[in-house]
């Protein structure tokens, strides 16, 4: 049987709630979301109130639902960013186009040193022309919650990361 759960304070940042009337079962569906992923130490997932929620949540989001509204927070648009930053000194690049080369760029699938390249390739004296980029760069990492939305309670705004994988 599931028993009742308070949120506090910490668990939802600045939202205030008195005790006797912060009964999470109380709470619209939104609101209970936004509790839920505002959740850390443990996240969501440790939370066996939240389990259901979030996977409800999972499931509408993945067949094209938006994030349900509570009055309390507001969440941005939902975003995907498949790629985790790169390693230092590292900086996003994308692979070259057609008698281009590579690209420095935010959403790039790729890291490299741009020093590294520099000094390999540019202070050759050949431009560049000759050295072998594709050398230098590396594979990207993956998120493995690449999905994220951004909610802002208080004034502060935290994103949250998930995955929508088999939902």
């Amino acid at each position: 049987m599931l028993r009742p759960f308070v949120f506090s304070v910490a668990a939802m940042g600045s939202l205030v709630l008195t005790p006797s009337s912060a009964l999470a079962q109380d709470a619209s569906f939104g609101c209970k979301v936004l509790l839920c992923a505002a959740a850390n130490a443990p996240s969501w997932s440790g939370i066996p109130y939240c389990v259901p929620v979030m996977t409800q949540l999972f499931r509408m989001l993945a067949r094209g639902r938006p994030w349900p509204t509570c009055p309390e927070g507001n969440a941005g648009g939902l975003g995907y960013d498949p790629y985790l930053p790169c390693p230092q000194p590292g900086v996003p690049y994308s692979p070259p186009s057609e008698g281009g080369g590579y690209i420095a760029d935010l959403n790039g699938s790729l890291c490299a040193d741009p020093a590294r390249i520099a000094r390999e390739c540019v202070s050759s004296g050949d431009s560049g022309a000759s050295c072998d980029q594709a050398s230098l760069m590396t594979p990207r990492p993956q998120r493995a919650e690449p999905n994220y939305v951004d909610i802002t309670t208080g004034g502060h705004t935290t994103r949250f990361y998930f995955s929508l994988r088999g939902y």
